[in-house]
């Protein structure tokens, strides 16, 4: 059943995608109205698919990497919304629509879910770890977005080539202070998943660090992002340069998520994030 509905979602979230493409080529409220109510369809759909997992397991179900890829895929749909409520960024969708697709979709990838959740997972760390940590990523997906958005109008208006859909975006000045504000709230939220991670590491393995590889990546890609906020801080960074670098953490984030402990088997692996 929990697949069926995540299936679902995933089309609507396909349907979704085109909406909002169509929505910057035909910049109306009605299409901004329909872009939302399908993409927050496929939201909806996507939590019962969740809601099932939870109650059949009893344990949040982000053992198995189709069970993570959903899960990541939810919450990134939840702070799209929330964030849409906010700020009012309709064409934001058109980003975060195709990367909730691409995650249900791959989460298909993995075989089935449900698995008896292993002893050694079978902690309050496991909830609080992968929670925070996707959490962040979800957050660090709408800074990409507004990134990308920033990186094409910027080009567009370097070329002296402003066409239809620009009329939708946000200001140059409003993307690059929303990248600003994603990223504060991304990087608290990931440091407490690593954090939760160590504590979690003593607890399981005996040390805080013990080199793994999912480790190593989630320092790197955190001193990337802290580099990245100090300088935005300290040293004026903004505009393209930091939409650049933007693009460039997620980009490593999301890869090494998909892909990562299939080059880099890791304790990790096909478990938890």
């Amino acid at each position: 059943m929990e697949a069926l509905f995540l299936k679902l979602a995933a089309v609507f979230y396909l349907i979704g995608t085109g909406s909002f493409i169509l929505y910057l080529i035909l910049p109306k409220k009605l299409t901004a109205q329909i872009s939302l109510a399908v993409f927050l369809g496929g939201f909806a759909l996507h939590t019962v698919a969740v809601s099932i997992l939870f109650v059949r397991q009893g344990f949040p179900a982000v053992t198995e990497m189709r069970e993570s890829l959903s899960f990541y895929g939810w919450l990134l749909g939840g702070v799209y919304l929330l964030a849409q409520i906010k700020y009012r960024l309709t064409a934001l969708g058109s980003v975060i629509a195709p990367l909730s697709f691409l995650l249900c979709f791959s989460a298909f990838a993995f075989g089935s879910s449900g698995g008896e959740v292993p002893p050694e997972l079978n902690t309050y760390w496991l909830p609080l770890h992968v929670t925070f940590a996707f959490l962040g990523n979800a957050v660090f997906a709408l800074a990409f977005g507004v990134s990308l958005i920033y990186l094409f109008q910027d080009h567009q208006l370097k070329t002296k080539r402003v066409p239809v859909l620009t009329k939708r975006f946000p200001s140059l000045e409003t993307l690059d202070r929303l990248n600003c504000v994603f990223l504060v709230w991304g990087f608290p939220l990931m440091t407490l998943g690593i954090l939760t991670g160590s504590l979690w590491a003593a607890v399981s393995w005996g040390n805080y660090w013990s080199w793994d590889p999912r480790q190593i990546s989630s320092a790197i890609v955190w001193l990337l992002y802290g580099a990245l906020i100090h300088g935005r801080f300290t040293a004026g960074l903004s505009g393209r340069k930091a939409a650049l670098l933007t693009v460039v953490g997620f980009v490593v984030v999301l890869g090494y998520f998909l892909w990562g402990d299939a080059v880099f088997p890791s304790r990790h692996s096909g478990k938890f994030d």
